[in-house]
């Protein structure tokens, strides 16, 4: 139900609410070029996700196309999210809204989704245990209680800036850390 979605999403509300510069179908899905989200012309393809969403977005795809997954993604590895896969496509919800995948209490499993699968982890040799880690850590368990004031994954590797740890400009390389 995409436009009941929609209505309920940030570019919805503003656009209930009046604002001009709300998002509205033919921002993301054109109005005389519309082709479905599996043809590679379409704005909603994977790949042209986030030169659709930087329409609005400049400053957030500047820095997501910095990112690893920015990078990734602009090789055409399918597997690398892009705006929708941490998002959602009709569903996009302010980060402040706890239905949100962004939402403080969400960004962990919004992120496990591939940093857990096993088929992600083997193919890109990422590391097996982080998730598990991170949810047997203080920060975990207290996430798992349903605490918000605890670090989850966005605290330490960003949100639109995640970077491998070897970067020297990751949030996480060995030279940024407290205790290296």
């Amino acid at each position: 139900h995409p436009l009941k979605s929609y209505n309920h999403s940030v570019h919805g509300q503003a656009f209930a609410a009046g604002k001009s510069q709300a998002a509205v179908c033919t921002d993301c899905h054109g109005s005389h070029d519309l082709h479905g989200a599996a043809n590679s012309d379409s704005r909603v393809f994977w790949k042209n996700v986030p030169g659709t969403c930087a329409r609005c977005h400049h400053n957030v795809a500047a820095v997501y196309h910095e990112s690893i997954h920015g990078q990734v993604a602009a090789r055409g590895v399918k597997e690398a999210p892009v705006c929708t896969d941490c998002h959602g496509e009709h569903t996009i919800r302010s980060w402040r809204d706890p239905a949100s995948s962004v939402w403080a209490g969400a960004v962990t499993k919004t992120c496990s989704r591939c940093h857990a699968s096993e088929r992600v982890i083997a193919k890109f040799g990422l590391p097996l245990d982080s998730v598990a880690s991170y949810l047997d850590s203080y920060h975990g368990l207290a996430s798992r209680r349903g605490g918000l004031v605890m670090a989850n994954c966005a605290s330490c590797h960003g949100y639109h800036d995640v970077r491998p740890s070897s970067d020297p400009a990751s949030s996480v390389h060995p030279a940024r850390l407290p205790i290296h």
